[in-house]
């Protein structure tokens, strides 16, 4: 089961709270690449449509976190989860431009995030399993 924890959890907070590129940093990359003008602009028009239409994440933290109190998780492992994503989106901005260490920070922040989610309480863990299955 953790193993989803691990995919869903990275995921999440990769596409979150990772500061992704502005709309002038990606059309100066695919300029830089040899898209046209037009294509850059058709690009983007899918993209605001297909996000407008689907969004990412339907659900807010605040919600996230109302429904696991709610479902019984203490307040202690919310905050921990919290802690964890907000961790990942400083450390991960110092990483991400080098493949390597990427991957060396992924494998590390995995097994931090293992770790925790083993040392909550059981019914923590239950309630967090149980929310990943209904929603991811």
């Amino acid at each position: 089961m953790f193993n989803l924890f691990y995919v869903v959890f990275c995921a999440l907070t990769i596409s979150a709270f990772a500061a992704p590129l502005t709309e002038e940093e990606a059309s100066a990359q695919l300029r830089a690449a040899g898209m046209t003008q037009a294509s850059i602009d058709g690009l983007d028009a899918l993209t605001k449509r297909f996000f407008s239409e689907y969004p990412l994440f339907s659900i807010t933290k605040e919600e996230a976190n109302a429904e696991l109190r709610a479902a019984g998780m203490t307040q202690a492992s919310i905050d921990g989860l919290d802690a964890l994503a907000k961790r990942f989106s400083s450390e991960f901005l110092l990483v991400k431009s080098d493949k390597e260490a990427t991957g060396n920070y992924i494998v590390k922040y995995r097994t931090d995030a293992e770790n925790y989610i083993k040392l909550m309480p059981k019914n923590d863990q239950t309630v967090y399993n149980n929310y990943l299955k209904k929603n991811f």
